[in-house]
């Protein structure tokens, strides 16, 4: 008995081979693609990601499928995720189609936080009868599955990071790709993607104002009978202690940073091509070949030869042993069936979300200045002087009535800067004018400048005794909705 080992790093193929005669069993080791870690706000640097699952099979019985194909996909880390305003989640691990992890969730549009983390992609084994018919029968044999991505930071807590365990999809479609994490639509942090594997995992929820969102699922592992698996702990997978693990493989990404790749080994066992006839119309096949290797000994040693050729022409020679000892056990590539269903890069980016979209929050309630400042329109030395007034000397009815309008002129200002058009370029134009000369002027009063200014005053004046009234009209009915904002910048709690 022979055996032949055969390592798969990630290469964003998928490859395969027809499972030669003389093929017994092969050992299998397997580890799937870490999540990504998210992305950082004021809180904190942003969470890690999941670890990559590991599952183990020793003496995968292969008689049966002598002729077919066995296939590899080694899935993906996911990318980590990135702080700021709207920032994209992390890009999810790839895997073979329909394997994939899902992207991380965007922070929100106002203000600064961080986005989710990819996540990974599974890995996985296959046998079927042709590579072009993937999916067809036998199917996976081996799945490891993918690590859930870390969620991003936002200003008042940190969220969660990346779980090991699976919790099944429940948007994918197949089931085996894992969700992606739930954006925020105000300002707090992006939830983490979801690994994907034989059961695809469940995206992270957005933060509930500016908080961090909660961590995506790892996928689901298909262990053959007798075999083994780990989910992991943290950012550190199981197998390390395996001869064929390498440092890196399947660790879940730091704060914004990526996960490992993942790994799979194939160790075959294979036998002897060759026959010896017992009798006069018996042929017995050769299983195992020794010779007897003099070592100076009285009776020598025995060794095992593994490998031989018999010349069957003037100048060919056929190995003795089956195509995985030489050139034809050589794995072919694929791209064209890994990722998304066309090939390459998954354009989905995983399944939908089951996770809550984050809602709430506002750049530290001041939305108008907190906009112009991620344009590079306003400076973040005027933004925390205008912030700090706020918090001393705004009243909480005044901070209503000026959330009440100035949340959709920004998103007014955000379509307008989107589109181009010259009365939106006009707006933001002269509310860039109105809020740095209001800026100045608070700036002075805080005795941060020498000099006030003339239309800032002006500003304050007519501005803030209009914000006044409207907040003292709606207040009664809209102050739950700014519940977030109040608790850090309104000076009348207590």
């Amino acid at each position: 008995m022979a055996t032949v080992t055969k390592i798969f790093n990630y290469t964003g193929t998928i490859q395969y081979l027809t499972i030669p005669s003389g093929t017994t069993s092969v050992d299998v080791y397997a580890w799937g693609g870490a999540g990504g870690g998210g992305g950082g706000d004021s809180a904190g640097p942003g969470r890690s990601g999941a670890a990559g699952h590991f599952v183990k099979k020793t003496t995968l019985s292969l008689t049966s499928f002598v002729g077919k194909v066995i296939t590899v996909a080694v899935g993906g880390g996911g990318a980590g995720g990135s702080g700021g305003g709207g920032a994209s989640g992390g890009a999810n691990g790839k895997s073979l189609t329909g394997f994939s992890g899902g992207n991380g969730g965007s922070s929100g549009p106002n203000g600064s936080s961080g986005a989710g983390g990819g996540g990974g992609g599974a890995s996985v084994v296959q046998i079927h009868n042709d590579h072009i018919g993937i999916g067809a029968s036998p199917g996976p044999v081996v799945v490891a599955g993918g690590g859930g991505g870390g969620a991003g930071d936002g200003q008042h807590s940190v969220g969660t990071v990346g779980v090991n365990a699976n919790s099944q999809t429940a948007t994918g479609s197949p089931a085996s790709l894992g969700e992606k994490g739930a954006n925020h639509n105000g300002d707090g942090g992006g939830g983490g993607g979801a690994g994907g594997g034989n059961t695809g995992g469940k995206g992270g929820n957005g933060g509930s104002g500016d908080h961090g969102g909660t961590g995506g699922f790892s996928g689901g592992d298909l262990v053959p009978a007798g075999g083994t698996n780990s989910v992991g702990s943290g950012t550190t997978p199981g197998g390390t202690g395996e001869s064929h693990y390498a440092a890196g493989i399947a660790v879940g990404g730091g704060a914004g940073q990526s996960g490992g790749n993942g790994k799979v080994v194939l160790v075959f066992d294979s036998t002897v091509e060759a026959k010896v006839k017992t009798g006069a119309s018996t042929w017995k096949s050769v299983t195992d070949m020794f010779f007897k290797f003099d070592d100076g000994s009285q009776n020598g040693t025995w060794k095992r030869i593994t490998d031989g050729y018999v010349k069957t022409g003037a100048t060919e020679w056929k190995s003795l042993f089956n195509t995985l000892q030489g050139q034809g056990g050589n794995f072919k590539s694929n791209a064209a069936q890994f990722g998304g269903a066309n090939g390459g890069a998954d354009a989905s980016g995983g399944a939908g979300s089951s996770g809550s979209a984050g809602s709430g929050g506002g750049g530290g309630g001041r939305v108008i200045c907190t906009w112009l400042q991620n344009k590079g329109m306003f400076s973040a030395e005027d933004l925390k002087v205008d912030q700090e007034f706020s918090v001393r000397y705004l009243s909480r009815t005044l901070k209503i009535g000026y959330w009440f309008w100035g949340i959709p002129l920004v998103e007014y200002m955000n379509n307008a800067d989107k589109k181009g058009t010259w009365f939106g370029k006009l707006v933001i134009k002269v509310i860039r004018m109105l809020a740095q000369a209001r800026a100045n002027e608070l700036a002075y009063q805080m005795g941060v400048r020498k000099q006030g200014d003339i239309l800032g005053k002006v500003t304050r004046l007519i501005g803030e005794s209009f914000c006044w009234c409207v907040g003292f009209i709606v207040r009664p009915f809209v102050e739950k909705r700014f519940g977030d904002w109040l608790q850090i910048y309104d000076p009348d709690i207590d």
